[in-house]
């Protein structure tokens, strides 16, 4: 997990900045930073950080990732860098934790306005909630489907120690009793049954 940013302006003139406070949080193992609106003079903080994670299903089976700060059974994910789109977050993260290049697939298949030299159509995250265990700020965070780039094996399955004990690949049966959040258990079955690649669902 890396940095936040902010993902909003609330005038022509407003700017979002990220301040880090400069310590490790033990909890998370990770830096904690406040986002900063700057509203045409005043700031003040957002009182929320954004984060965007990836599930991969294949095979039936959902990968995640043994946080080292949570001690639980996550999908990976983390903050927000500067410059980044959500789903490019989702994206990163997917590599950064467990090794594997993959794609955001958006959970909106249809495009409703083909990319213009206005606007371009990002991946759409198929499901968005706050989370507040173990954060200092609540989260903001956006989950994504992702799919496995060709021509990748398992042997390109690692774990990141710096972050994540280990990474793994669940089916149903082994959800019930593994040690995680509620909401995860939840995103990672509806994940399972609900993959858009209909091919790998369980």
């Amino acid at each position: 997990m890396t940095c936040h940013r902010g993902g909003g302006v609330m005038s022509s003139s407003a700017a979002i900045t990220v301040v880090e406070h400069g310590w490790w949080v033990r909890l998370l193992g990770m830096v904690q930073r406040t986002i900063l609106i700057d509203d045409d003079g005043v700031t003040r903080a957002s009182g929320l950080v954004y984060i965007c994670s990836g599930y991969l299903v294949e095979g039936g089976r959902v990968l995640l990732v043994h946080h080292n700060g949570f001690n639980k059974w996550v999908p990976p994910g983390g903050h927000i860098e500067p410059g980044e789109s959500f789903a490019e977050t989702a994206v990163r993260e997917v590599k950064e934790e467990t090794g594997l290049l993959v794609e955001a697939i958006s959970f909106q298949p249809e495009i409703i306005h083909p990319a213009d030299g206005n606007a371009t159509p990002e991946p759409v995250p198929f499901h968005v909630d706050i989370e507040r265990e173990g954060f200092r700020v609540p989260a903001l965070v956006q989950f994504y489907f992702v799919r496995r780039l060709p021509g990748q094996d398992e042997a390109q399955l690692q774990a990141d120690l710096a972050e994540v004990y280990d990474v793994r690949w669940f089916g149903l049966d082994e959800l019930d009793d593994l040690p995680t959040f509620e909401q995860v258990r939840s995103l990672a079955r509806w994940a399972i049954r609900n993959y858009p690649i209909a091919s790998e669902r369980g």
